[in-house]
């Protein structure tokens, strides 16, 4: 084997533990936010200590994000305008994002709004989250390097595939009382980590 084989090799290998760890962090980061909110509302804790849990998985969140496009730049090489383009509206829907669950989770604490206010207080932080499908699919029809573009497609539908087979393995745990039940939203953020294994199964097939 190749010296330049050799480095490939331990590229891809460092990449797959980098997603891997990104993986986990985002399941830690789930699980300590539902358990810390769980804590704070037994213990009737005030609306700053919310608001303060809110903000620490906000900044989490948006950590993760850098990383996710850190390693996404990795494993491009050169980045193309679109692919540079998607990496700055992605950063600003996530920077919205947790500027509407802070506000969000404040207001419903402080106001205790009712009717069409706490619903729209409610939908608000998924807002961002669904812009920033959006904008995956803008930089799907953006993207003119042919190759870049079926890569991340396929990297997509990897994606999607496994996070509907994670819903469904978990959703028959949890039906069968043998798993905690996690909030629908959190199928977005395992959906984006998903994405870097998704890319190194449609990598595989270029080699």
């Amino acid at each position: 084997m190749s010296t330049t084989e050799d480095a490939h090799k331990t590229r891809r290998w460092a990449l797959a533990g980098a997603f891997l760890a990104l993986v986990a962090g985002v399941g830690a980061a789930i699980w300590v936010f539902f358990a810390s909110i769980r804590y704070l509302r037994d213990h009737h804790a005030g609306p700053a200590a919310l608001t303060l849990a809110s903000f620490i998985y906000g900044a989490v969140v948006l950590g993760m994000g850098w990383v996710f496009m850190r390693t996404h730049r990795g494993m491009t090489g050169t980045r193309s305008v679109a692919a540079r383009a998607y990496t700055r509206r992605f950063m600003m829907a996530m920077s919205v994002y947790v500027f509407t669950l802070l506000t969000a989770v404040s207001a419903l604490k402080y106001l205790r709004p009712t009717g069409a206010l706490a619903y729209a207080l409610a939908i608000a932080p998924a807002l961002p989250l669904i812009a920033a499908i959006g904008v995956f699919g803008v930089y799907l029809r953006e993207e003119t390097d042919e190759f870049q573009r079926a890569l991340q497609t396929e990297a997509a539908l990897w994606a999607t595939g496994g996070i509907m087979a994670i819903a469904t393995v978990w959703g028959f745990l949890e039906m069968f009382g043998l798993a905690p039940h996690v909030e629908s939203w959190c199928a977005f953020p395992i959906w984006a980590v998903l994405l870097g294994p998704g890319q190194l199964l449609a990598r595989r097939r270029y080699r």
